[in-house]
């Protein structure tokens, strides 16, 4: 079999690709396992601490939570009140010997605030009369004096005897009357015997270790250390659990768990430590109630060693190697044979002999493939002395349709452009002025009117919705329903027309129909943006739908701009009781005046390819103000040709700039 044999090297790859992957998942099977077991094991040490806190504090909270209900009864409160009271004091006392025989060590406390005098029962005495009366001043009664200075509810005292193994939780409960600190009341609960089955509970996978804030030893499962701890009468001389971590780093690392317990900053801390030779997963947790650490020290291969994995890597080996005898020989049966006899035959049709048909003998992926060789040599054949036809028959189709789309364009540019006012006419009444009027689209929705009247005239600019051929029916349309609105109203109020075009372009645009319209899927919201001028010889009158008015008057440098409403005509959103409002300014001879949609506003160029812009606009009409109007149609022409370089237009633009008076000075 020859080394470009595509069997070989196939077969070559795959067992490559195997060696890789067996590699790799052999790595990955290691790496996953050893990190099974360290999470594993990392949470059973942290459950295990847990559990052992809260088995050591279950019994305290039964016990906090019965020495409460005794403070909060009204027996014990009457006692406070009138301890010289025999039948309170017998009541009380009473109440105080049935919750003894209640908790766990059958013994109880109460002292009356008010006499100081100490009540205790036990299982030898009940309480029948004080023991003694709490003196100021005695060290020995100074927790009592503390507890009621500081504690507002209850508080557990530990009395810790680590050389006699002891343990006992004193509950210290504060008894109120109306808010006030009348008693208090408790009990003790011992722990030592089960401190003792925690630490040494048998468990090799789990060692349990208590101990103080500064890591002495309080409970440890080596009789020793607990022995030398119990002898040594000098606590700072104690072992602790950081003499029996191997190194300093270990030391360090054990130390900073630990303060972060003890300041709060933690509830839970996990991490390795050496201890005595021997590598743990240790979990930390700190109880509070008694101010002492619990640790649990897990020996990972104790709990998931990798020896319980070795069953799935035998499995996964047998079955890597059992897949690449399995695949090869599938392979090589269904694949890599009857390629080969294809791609034998396909070297005629690659030759040019398209008129051969292979024989079809399967239905699976290869017998598709000849199928599809076979319609392949068909189809070049046919496309091979068919094409040019086709391309050139295609070709003169499209020509055709563009010239039909193109000639109707244009036609509609004649129609739109006859909408608009003639330049005779407006050479009659605005000798000096120019109309910079430049669809995007051939046609558009940009449209200006013009209406003589006898006192002067009446200019309008809009900016209907869209461009193209919508624009430019929406702008004839719009134009029409002004015209027969100036008719109706005249030019002399500029607001009451623009609230009457609004009103009628909605009605035609059947805007106020939205739900009718929505159960239809018809959801187009047309409009536009009106700019109405009427001129006076002395004065001017403007009224805007968001278009405005930039007057230039005679020997000013700066432009004065009549803002149009913000409210546009025709939408949906658009208010039909909109109080658009007239605007006037005087009007002196040499008055420039513009007009303008935002087309040239928002048309990019430039080096940073922004919209021209208000600012550059002004700036252009304030250099070219001495110019005639014709002269400042060509420079504003040639300007914004400059600044929209290689850029499309972006929208319609009309710009309709007069001077009044003379033509020229």
């Amino acid at each position: 079999m020859h080394l470009s044999s595509l069997k070989l090297r196939t077969i070559l790859t795959i067992l490559a690709i195997y060696v890789v992957v067996g590699a790799v998942s052999l790595a990955a099977f290691f790496w996953a396992a050893q990190g099974i077991s360290e999470t594993f094991g990392r949470r059973f040490a942290e459950k295990n601490a847990l559990l052992d806190k809260e088995r050591l504090l279950g019994p305290v909270r039964r016990e906090v939570a019965l020495a409460r209900k005794l403070s909060d009864s009204e027996t014990i409160r009457t006692l406070c009140r009138a301890e010289d009271d025999p039948r309170a004091l017998a009541a009380g006392l009473a109440e105080l010997e049935g919750f003894r025989r209640a908790f766990s060590d059958r013994s109880c406390f109460f002292v009356v605030a008010k006499s100081r005098n100490y009540y205790y029962g036990d299982e030898k005495a009940p309480a029948k009369e004080p023991r003694y009366t709490i003196q100021p001043g005695d060290i020995n009664n100074q927790w009592y004096f503390d507890t009621m200075a500081k504690v507002d509810d209850f508080e557990l005292h530990v009395d810790s005897n680590v050389p006699l193994g002891l343990l006992k939780v004193w509950v210290n409960v504060i008894v109120k009357d109306d808010g006030r600190k009348v008693g208090l009341a408790g009990t003790g609960v011992d722990l030592s015997d089960f401190m003792h089955e925690v630490v040494k509970s048998g468990d090799k996978s789990a060692l349990t270790v208590m101990v103080d804030p500064r890591g002495t030893l309080q409970a440890h499962p080596n009789a020793h250390y607990m022995d030398f701890n119990a002898r040594m009468k000098d606590e700072a001389r104690r072992m602790t659990l950081y003499q029996l971590v191997d190194d300093e780093a270990g030391r360090a690392e054990l130390r900073l768990h630990l303060d972060r317990l003890v300041k709060g900053g933690s509830a839970m801390e996990s991490f390795h430590l050496t201890v005595e030779g021997k590598r743990y997963l240790a979990a930390a947790t700190r109880i509070d109630e008694i101010d002492w650490i619990a640790i649990t020290l897990v020996d990972p291969s104790q709990v998931l060693g990798m020896s319980s994995f070795l069953p799935i890597l035998a499995l996964l080996v047998l079955s890597l190697a059992a897949t690449i005898a399995l695949v090869s020989w599938l392979l090589n049966r269904t694949v890599l044979d009857p390629l080969a006899r294809l791609t034998a035959t396909s070297q005629e049709i690659a030759a040019g002999n398209y008129a051969i048909a292979l024989p079809v003998d399967r239905e699976d992926e290869i017998g598709r493939l000849t199928g599809m060789f076979n319609h392949m040599a068909a189809t070049i054949q046919d496309y091979t002395s068919n094409l040019e036809h086709i391309v050139e028959d295609r070709t003169r189709a499209l020509t055709l349709s563009n010239r039909k789309i193109m000639d109707s364009l244009e036609y509609a540019h004649l129609i739109q452009e006859s909408t608009l006012p003639k330049p005779a006419v407006l050479d009659r009444h605005i000798p000096d002025r120019f109309v910079h009027f430049r669809p995007r689209d051939i046609v558009g929705g940009d449209f200006y009117a013009f209406l003589p009247a006898a006192d002067g005239f009446l200019l309008a600019v809009g900016d209907c919705t869209g461009h193209g051929v919508p624009g430019a029916f929406m702008s004839m349309s719009a134009g029409a329903v002004l015209d027969q609105l100036l008719a109706k109203l005249g030019p002399d109020d500029p607001a009451a027309i623009l609230k009457e075009m609004n009103k009628a372009l909605k009605a035609i645009l059947h805007q106020e129909a939205v739900g009718e319209r929505a159960a239809r899927g018809w959801t187009m919201d047309n409009g536009l943006d009106l700019a109405l001028l009427r001129v006076l010889p002395d004065r001017l009158v403007f009224a805007g739908a968001r278009l405005p008015l930039w007057v230039l008057p005679p020997g000013e440098t700066e432009i004065q701009v009549l803002p149009g409403d913000s409210h546009s005509l025709g939408y949906r959103r658009s208010r039909l009781d909109f109080p658009f409002r007239n605007q006037e300014a005087p009007l002196a001879p040499g008055t420039r005046c513009y007009l303008f949609t935002d087309g040239v506003l928002d048309q990019n160029g430039g080096k940073f390819n922004f919209g021209f812009g208000r600012r550059r606009l002004g700036r252009l009409l304030q250099e070219m103000r001495d110019l005639p109007m014709s002269g400042q149609a060509e420079a504003l022409a040639k300007a914004l040709a400059e600044y929209q370089g290689a850029n499309p237009q972006r929208d319609d633009i009309t710009i309709l700039g007069f001077r009044t008076g003379p033509a020229a000075e």
